[in-house]
């Protein structure tokens, strides 16, 4: 057997685009489930949460195509000092940020009481929801991982 170098280029199996598109797939899902759970779970008539239902899905929304998007070739994105470097790991370190905010609320409401609101039992909407967050999270830690790995290992002519 012989022992080859972690593909730092981008082609290997969990290359940095593969995770990017998936965390942009499961982002999709976790607005979907929020999006449902605001209409036919009534959430929309609930104060305050029922807006942060709505926030949550077009949060999610902007997140994920902000991952499909080329960043790197809006002009005004290259042309920001440190944003212009990795503007899509910046967008995945928000996404994780987003998330966890997402799971902790629900573990909040869960607990006790959120603005007032407090849920009841976890059914399958909420087991989905948490499963696709908790799945976003690890994909985006992972393209975090890569992308970072990849940057610092381009050659310094690239940077």
């Amino acid at each position: 057997m012989v022992a080859t170098s972690p593909d730092l280029t981008g082609t290997g199996a969990l290359s940095p685009a593969l995770l990017r598109h998936l965390s942009a797939l499961l982002l999709f899902g976790v607005g979907a489930v929020h999006l449902y759970e605001y209409m036919a779970d009534y959430y929309r008539v609930i104060p305050i949460i029922g807006p942060l239902f709505a926030a949550n899905f077009a949060s999610a929304v902007v997140l994920g195509i902000s991952l499909l998007v080329p960043l790197a070739s809006i002009p005004l994105v290259r042309s920001l000092p440190l944003i212009g470097r990795a503007p899509h790991a910046l967008v995945a370190l928000g996404g994780i940020v987003f998330l966890l905010g997402t799971i902790i609320g629900l573990l909040i409401s869960e607990q006790a009481t959120l603005f007032g609101f407090h849920e009841y039992g976890y059914r399958t909407t909420v087991w989905l929801a948490l499963g696709l967050e908790s799945a976003a999270v690890l994909s985006l830690a992972g393209y975090l991982a890569l992308e970072t790995r990849r940057i610092r290992h381009r050659p310094a002519g690239a940077r």
